[in-house]
C-alpha cells in the first residue's frame, strides 16, 4: 500500500480514475424502486446559502447566531447518543428493494466512495438533512466558506489524489497556500516567527535544528500511512507508532523544547489534531508536519468545495431513476439504524425523512461512519469478532468548534492561517492549560479562495481545539452549552479582529459551529498494536469501512485513500 503523500493510480483502469461511471451509468436500465422517503436531492448540498442579513442574538457585545450551526439536534436527542427501539420490539422492516453498492454516511468519505463506485449505482444515506459530514460549509452573499475542515495537502503530480482532484475541477478554483504560517506573537502578527528573526539566540537555534528535522522528514524518510510495501518503511511507522511526537521531537532535538518552539508547535498539534503533541503519535505527526512543507490548497469554502463537487456528479444519477422513485440514489435525512447480514446480502434499514423505517437489500454495503457509531449500527460485530470491537473501543474523538466572523468589511491582510501564541511563554502545554486558557488556536481567512483586494465582505473562521479529552464532548451538550461557550469566545474574537484592524461594528454575525472539526485521536500504538488492521477488514465478507479513523490519522487524504481501497475490494466482488 501507498501513502498519503506517495499513492500513485496504477494505469488507466476506469476504477484508477474514479471510474468512467459518466458513460457507463446509461448503458444499462436501471433497476424497479420504491420510494425512498428521502429529501428532494436539490436541498441537499453541502454548502448552504445564508441570508443577506441573518438575524442575531448580541452575548458580551457580538451578535451571535442564536444557536450552533452545523446540526439543529436537541441535546436530548442527538443521534447515536441515545439509542432507540427503531422497530418497536420487532425485526427490520422487508426490504422493498434490491441494489449492488450501499453507501452509509454521506461525508467526505462516504462521497468518495460513492464516486469511486457510480458505475454500480450506488444508493448513499445520510441522516442530516445535508451531505459533507466534517466538510460541510455555508455562503454568505458571494462568499463560501468552513464550518468544518478548511484543506488538503497539494497533491504530487500524477498521483491517483492529483487525477481524482483534476476530474473533479478542483484544479480550477483552488488557491494554494504555502509555508511557513504567520504567527501572533505579543500582539503582533509575524510572519518570520520561523526564521527566529528577533527572538533569543536559544529559540533561534532550537527553531533551525526543528527546520532540520522537518526537512529530514519531508524529504529522506517521510512516515507512509499507510503502511509502505516496503519492510524498512513499515518498521520505521511501526517504530515511530510506539511513541509520542513530543518523545521523539526532544530526542532528534538533544533536549527539551525551549518555550517558543514548543508554544509553535503545540499550537500546530491543537489545531490539526485537536490535542497535543504529547498525546500523538510520532508517526502521524510527522505524517503531518512533513506534508505541510509541500504546501496546501484551499477552495471556495474549504472542504465543503470538495463535498459540493463529489455531490454534484453523484447527483447527476437520478435522472437514470423513474421520477417516482426519486430521489433513488442521494437519500439525504435517512438515519441509517441497523446493518446486518442477509443470506448472501446485507440488509441495511433506516429511518427516512419523516420517520418512518425502510429497508433495502444491497450485494455490498460500504459503513462510512466513525466507529463510535458503527458499533451502534453494524448487528452482531462484537460477538463476532471481539478482538475488532476492543479495537473500535481504542478510538476516542475530540470535540472541536468553528466559528466564522461574517465581516461586512474587508480584511485587508492577504494570509491564510495565523496560529495565536499570545506571550509565547504561557500557552497552554496541558489539558488543564487549555481548558482553562485562551480558547482559540489559530484564525484562518475563511474567504481565502476568493480573496480580492478592496472587496467588501469578508469571512474569518477561528478554530476552536476542546483540546482536553474525556469531557469535553460533553461540555458542548450541556444545558448552557451555547451562552457559555460563546461568552469565551467573543473576547477572543475582538482580539482576533484588533489584530487584523478590523472595526468591531463590521461584525454582522458571529456563527458557532457544534462538531465542527471534531476528530479521532491519533494516539501512540494504534498502528504498531494492529488497532488499524482489524478496524479496516471487512466484516462478513461484504461490510466495508470507510473512514479517517480507519487509521485515527484525521486527513481529507485519509478519506479518499481508504475509499479507493474499498472501492476496488468492492468492484472485484462485484
Amino acid at each position: 500500500m501507498l501513502s498519503r503523500r506517495t499513492f500513485l493510480g496504477s494505469g488507466l483502469s476506469a476504477l484508477a480514475w474514479g471510474l468512467s461511471g459518466r458513460a457507463r451509468a446509461g448503458a444499462f436500465p436501471p433497476p424497479a424502486c420504491a420510494p425512498s422517503g428521502a429529501l428532494p436531492v436539490g436541498q441537499t448540498s453541502p454548502v448552504r446559502q445564508l441570508p443577506d442579513a441573518p438575524a442575531s442574538v448580541v452575548i458580551d457585545g457580538l451578535p451571535f447566531e442564536p444557536w450552533f450551526t452545523g446540526d439543529d439536534w436537541p441535546n436530548d436527542a442527538i443521534p447515536f447518543h441515545f439509542i432507540d427501539d427503531y422497530f418497536h420490539g420487532g425485526p427490520p422492516p422487508p426490504p422493498q428493494e434490491v441494489v449492488d453498492v450501499a453507501v452509509v454516511g454521506g461525508g467526505l468519505s462516504g462521497l468518495a466512495a460513492a464516486v469511486l463506485l457510480r458505475r454500480h449505482r450506488p444508493v448513499l444515506f445520510e441522516m442530516r438533512d445535508r451531505f459533507g459530514g466534517q466538510a460541510m460549509g455555508e455562503q454568505w452573499h458571494e462568499l463560501a466558506f468552513p464550518i468544518g475542515s478548511a484543506y488538503f495537502i497539494t497533491p504530487d503530480p500524477g498521483s491517483f489524489l492529483h487525477r481524482f482532484y483534476r476530474r473533479l475541477g478542483l484544479h480550477r478554483v483552488r488557491r494554494e497556500s504555502l509555508p511557513p504560517d504567520p504567527m501572533e506573537l505579543h500582539d503582533t502578527i509575524r510572519v518570520d516567527f520561523w526564521s527566529g528573526a528577533g527572538l533569543p539566540q536559544a529559540e533561534r537555534d532550537a527553531l533551525e535544528r526543528y527546520a532540520e528535522v522537518v526537512r529530514y522528514f519531508a524529504r529522506e524518510a517521510y512516515p507512509d500511512i499507510p503502511l509502505s510495501d516496503d519492510p524498512a518503511a513499515a518498521a520505521m511507522v511501526i517504530e515511530l507508532d510506539r511513541r509520542t511526537f513530543r518523545e521523539d521531537l526532544e530526542q532528534r532535538m538533544g533536549g527539551p523544547l525551549t518555550p517558543l518552539l514548543a508554544a509553535g508547535v503545540q499550537a500546530y498539534f491543537y489545531s490539526s489534531f485537536g490535542i497535543g503533541m504529547e498525546s500523538i503519535s510520532a508517526a502521524a505527526g510527522w505524517n503531518f508536519v512533513a506534508a505541510e512543507e509541500y504546501g496546501r490548497w484551499v477552495l471556495p469554502g474549504g472542504n465543503a468545495y470538495l463535498a459540493w463537487a463529489m455531490w454534484n456528479e453523484l447527483a447527476e444519477l437520478e435522472r437514470l431513476a423513474p421520477p417516482a422513485c426519486r430521489p433513488r440514489y442521494l437519500r439525504c435525512g435517512c438515519r441509517v439504524v441497523d446493518v446486518r447480514p442477509r443470506g448472501s446480502n446485507v440488509l441495511v434499514s433506516y429511518l427516512d425523512a419523516a420517520g418512518a423505517a425502510r429497508s433495502i437489500e444491497a450485494r455490498q454495503c460500504v459503513v462510512a461512519l466513525p466507529k463510535h457509531v458503527v458499533k451502534w449500527v453494524v448487528r452482531g460485530l462484537e460477538a463476532a469478532d471481539p478482538a475488532r470491537w476492543d479495537s473500535f473501543l481504542n478510538i476516542h474523538t475530540q470535540a472541536y468548534l468553528v466559528a466564522n466572523v461574517l465581516l461586512e468589511s474587508p480584511v485587508r491582510r492577504d494570509f491564510y492561517d495565523c496560529f495565536l501564541l499570545g506571550d509565547g511563554e504561557t500557552f497552554p502545554m496541558t489539558d488543564e492549560q487549555a481548558r482553562a486558557l485562551r480558547p482559540v488556536t489559530d484564525v484562518l481567512r475563511g474567504d481565502f479562495a476568493q480573496f480580492q483586494p478592496g472587496a467588501p465582505r469578508s469571512v474569518l473562521t477561528l478554530y476552536w481545539p476542546l483540546a482536553w479529552p474525556n469531557t469535553a464532548r460533553f461540555s458542548i451538550i450541556e444545558p448552557d452549552a451555547f451562552k457559555n461557550y460563546a461568552l469565551r469566545l467573543a473576547p477572543q474574537a475582538r482580539h482576533v479582529l484588533r489584530l487584523l484592524d478590523v472595526p468591531f461594528e463590521a461584525v454582522r454575525q458571529v456563527r458557532l459551529t457544534r462538531w465542527g472539526h471534531a476528530m479521532p485521536v491519533a494516539h501512540p500504538g494504534f498502528i504498531a498494536d494492529g488497532h488499524a488492521d482489524r478496524v479496516r477488514a471487512p466484516f462478513n465478507g461484504n461490510v466495508h469501512f470507510v473512514n479517517q479513523d480507519n487509521y485515527v490519522l484525521p486527513a481529507v487524504e485519509t478519506c479518499l485513500l481508504e475509499a479507493r481501497r474499498v472501492a476496488q475490494e468492492v468492484d472485484h466482488l462485484l
